[in-house]
């Protein structure tokens, strides 16, 4: 079932930034959930992105990609905001969330279009203990 959601705060995967409430375009699975693939695309008026991610015994995979579809900023018709997927993790001590690789074509050699490939655990801001994924959901993040 795909509804919408309204992220009050984000764990930014590019350092600390303050976030406005970010728009949620889609959202999958509602009920707990179990180790394996959640697969989910959204298109939005602010961007467009899939979004693969994997749990299992062999570790935690996130591959995809993110396009912001309102680049610049507000001078230039743009939005200022980054694209970026909203994950909400299963973990062994109950729920944690993080962001993919965020498209932000307003930053000096940001891109519009970007894929993603990588383990979040890795990072040290990552979840920690996954044992699933709650939902993910398009978004985006005011920097």
């Amino acid at each position: 079932m795909r509804g919408i959601l309204r992220a009050t705060a984000l764990t930014a995967a590019i350092g600390a930034a303050a976030l406005l409430p970010p728009t949620a375009a889609s959202a999958t699975p509602g009920e707990n959930a179990a180790p394996g693939c959640v697969t989910d695309s959204g298109t939005e008026d602010f961007g467009r992105g899939e979004i693969t991610v994997c749990v299992g015994d062999d570790g935690v995979r996130v591959t995809g990609h993110v396009e912001d579809l309102k680049p610049g900023g507000p001078f230039t018709g743009g939005d200022s905001a980054c694209v970026a997927w909203y994950i909400t993790w299963e973990t062994a001590s109950g729920t944690a969330s993080s962001t993919s690789s965020m498209a932000c074509p307003h930053f000096p050699g940001g891109e519009a279009y970007v894929e993603f490939d990588y383990d979040p655990t890795e990072s040290e801001h990552g979840p920690k203990n996954v044992t699933g994924v709650r939902e993910t959901s398009l978004t985006t993040i005011f920097m």
